[in-house]
């Protein structure tokens, strides 16, 4: 259902179809956007009293930085010094099993692949951090260690999947830096896959809620960081207990993500959990003391859920418009929003929510490729963008041969017509 409109814009058509050679061949960039309605800005002009969406609050909290975000749409409810760069400690990991489930999602890796413990992962058993006690030569399927690392935290895990997909620690350390900056984290600096206490490895609360918010579309990730006990090992037996905590106390809520420790870290914690199909993140860095991680990251995720609702807008695929193709195989595309998009809004302000679509023109002309941007979704609050989302092409449409073209001519002549023709 779509959230109420406080205003129906319209779609107005710049440029008619061509209907000559010329005319045919301005390519689609070129052309206008398609605009809102003449009467509609006017209209808007009479308002006088616009506000603009409201900022994040600053709550009280032990943690040194703290911030709770809306997965679906980015917006900040609640921070404090958001941008402050802290070391991530174990927080780190969810890169890595981000980078790890992409692999597989592309098809690059699988999960039930074995990959060989080498002598550099089992060498973690030998440093101060978290292990799940690999063994050199050892063999484990990729879930079997994405589990390690979810559940027991084990960095030999982390360097075991890391060596395999990019053929280094080190290799797969810049991967890691540079989806950061795909991701937007500009405050971020990552020099090993686990978070092991460096000068040069750091983040911000900001950065890693975006981190989050891209690890939290895939369930899989969700299914494994919710495990809170895991039989890892039978001889020697080895049970896994996930230091997530708030699987325990949140349980009806909480599915993710990672906690962190280290003297200069502080106690860190990057948590996740849905509502009545309201996802939220929460995350606190450097708290003080036992357990403050946890009793902060409640605080935030109980202000969130009190205070705001999600409005949907679109579901990733869903068709929320359609293009007229020229000399395409098909002669019109349904166009998709390209991810899950939804806001979110303090209760009772639902109605100062709308939204619009935006074309990059009012054709297009083969061939398409699937996935290729088209336009976008546009939500506002109280008439002050909130946050966007591409509309794509829905498949790919080859382009008309001469004879498929001349068909349709005399098909749309016999038919009395002329523009479907193209």
């Amino acid at each position: 259902m779509h959230p109420p409109l406080r205003y129906v814009f319209a779609l107005r058509i710049l440029v008619n179809l061509p209907t000559n050679a010329k005319e045919r061949g301005i390519r689609m960039e070129d052309k206008a956007l398609i605009r809102i309605s003449t009467c509609l800005v006017a209209t808007l002009f009479l308002i006088t009293a616009i506000s603009t969406p409201a900022r994040a609050e600053s709550l009280e909290t032990s943690a040194v930085s703290a911030i709770l975000m809306d997965p679906a749409s980015g917006v900040v409810l609640a921070e404090k010094n958001p941008h402050e760069r802290r070391e991530p400690a174990s927080i780190t990991k969810i890169m890595t099993m981000l980078l790890v489930l992409e692999a597989v999602e592309e098809g690059r890796l699988s999960l039930d692949e074995e990959i060989v413990v080498s002598e550099n992962a089992h060498r973690q058993v030998d440093t101060d951090g978290s292990v799940v006690f690999l063994e050199m030569g050892e063999k484990r399927t990729v879930e079997e260690l994405l589990i390690g690392i979810a559940v027991g935290s084990g960095n030999d895990a982390c360097v075991a999947l890391a060596e395999h997909i990019a053929g280094s620690e080190d290799q797969f350390v810049k991967l890691m830096n540079e989806r950061a900056q795909e991701l937007g984290m500009k405050n971020t600096n990552i020099v090993n896959p686990h978070g092991m206490p460096d000068p040069d490895h750091y983040t911000t609360a900001y950065d890693i809620a975006l981190m989050c918010a891209e690890a939290v579309k895939f369930p899989q990730l969700l299914e494994y960081t919710s495990i809170y006990e895991y039989k890892y090992r039978d001889d020697p037996p080895l049970i896994l207990w996930n230091t997530n905590k708030l699987l325990a106390w949140y349980e009806d809520v909480v599915d993710g993500l990672k906690t962190g420790w280290t003297q200069k870290a502080g106690y860190c914690l990057a948590a996740t959990g849905e509502r009545e199909g309201f996802r939220l993140i929460s995350v606190v860095l450097g708290c003080p003391v036992p357990r403050s991680h946890f009793q902060e990251a409640i605080k935030f995720l109980n202000y969130g859920f009190a205070r705001y609702t999600s409005l949907p807008v679109a579901d990733k695929k869903e068709p929320k418009t359609s293009l007229t193709v020229l000399r395409g195989t098909k002669q019109n595309i349904a166009l998709l929003c390209d991810r899950r998009l939804a806001v979110s809004v303090p209760k009772g302000e639902e109605s100062t929510v709308s939204w619009e679509l935006e074309l990059y023109s009012d054709y297009v002309t083969a061939p398409i490729t699937k996935g290729t941007k088209l336009g976008k979704i546009i939500v506002k609050k109280n008439n002050q963008q909130l946050v966007t989302a591409g509309l794509v092409a829905a498949e790919d449409v080859g382009r008309l041969s001469f004879g498929g073209l001349f068909g349709r001519v005399i098909t749309s002549w016999l038919e009395g017509g002329t523009k479907s023709a193209y």
